[in-house]
């Protein structure tokens, strides 16, 4: 059975990725003058595709919206108009002249959010984007890209942009089901920063952030592609490392070599940054238990933390 992460992970995959701003998600949007008979915006409407037009008002710049819903009404009779009178008269008597109209930088979930607080029969209209050329996007797609956002934020570590320990976690499992059947093994790279609250102590907790956020990045740089590191704790960090196959002779050679690497990204590069303790655990070939690679890299980072210094 799924657990919270592993829908987590499914539920920002389904839907597509994630957006930042709802400008990423808009449509193009056919604009029309207030003046335009509803005649012509009917043949507009015939096309399946066109989810509503944005109505622009020369004389005071204003925009209103006619949805796919309120064309609809206004052809049925329920705006008050009959289907031959309503032919004559211009759109701006149909148009909706208080959408929720956004910018196309907004963020996704402002901008569901504000949608979603719309009440009665305009909840579920199109947002307007304004931009360029004006756009619209869905409820439902910004419905979608919030639920993506919000997945994403919860699997991530806000400070570093990271995943969190549960999606690192959850990569070290998915990643030792692949070894099945292969040579390739997995590699668990831990890293502490020593004496960390005394950074934070020093210099402050602003100071504290932007040396992590700054260590994130180089861990990330100094991993081989396609690895992942993850924030695990306040001052640590886990690489996941898919090794590809190697020969028996060659096998050290390739962990001491990522190892190489990753030490040298850490290494301080200022007298008063701290150093970056290192430890790291690989599975045999084929084969792995992420539950025990995990305690065992954590066994290993509390000898080096309790070994004396020097």
């Amino acid at each position: 059975m799924p657990n919270d992460i592993d829908l987590l992970v499914r539920t920002s995959r389904a839907v597509g990725g994630v957006h930042r701003s709802v400008g990423e998600i808009a449509v193009p949007v056919e604009v029309v003058e207030r003046d335009l008979p509803m005649s012509e915006v009917e043949v507009l409407f015939r096309s399946p595709h066109l989810p509503c037009l944005a109505v622009l008002d020369p004389a005071d710049g204003r925009v209103g919206m006619v949805s796919r819903t309120r064309f609809t009404d206004a052809q049925t009779g329920r705006l008050g108009y009959g289907r031959a009178v309503l032919a004559r008269r211009p759109v701006g008597e149909v148009a909706d002249w208080t959408p929720l109209v956004v910018d196309e930088g907004t963020g996704v979930v402002e901008s569901a959010t504000r949608a979603m607080e719309r009440s009665g029969e305009t909840r579920y209209d199109d947002v307007l984007v304004r931009s360029g050329t004006w756009g619209a996007v869905a409820t439902s797609d910004l419905v979608q890209a919030l639920v993506a956002a919000l997945s994403e934020r919860s699997l991530h570590d806000p400070l570093t942009g990271l995943p969190g320990r549960e999606l690192a976690l959850h990569t070290a499992r998915e990643w030792a089901r692949l070894l099945a059947g292969s040579g390739r093994r997995l590699l668990l790279v831990q890293a502490d920063v020593a004496g960390f609250a005394a950074v934070n102590a020093r210099f402050g907790g602003a100071a504290g952030d932007a040396l992590l956020r700054l260590l994130a990045g180089r861990l990330v740089a100094g991993t081989p592609e396609g690895a992942l590191v993850g924030r695990t704790g306040s001052d640590e960090f886990l690489a996941v490392v898919l090794l590809p196959e190697a020969a028996p002779a060659g096998a050290e050679e390739q962990v001491a070599a990522v190892l190489d690497a990753v030490a040298r990204a850490v290494a301080p590069q200022a007298p008063d940054e701290p150093v970056v303790r290192l430890a790291a655990v690989v599975s045999a070939p084929g084969a792995a238990d992420p539950e025990r690679l995990v305690q065992e890299a954590q066994r290993r980072m509390l000898a080096r933390k309790a070994a004396p210094a020097g």
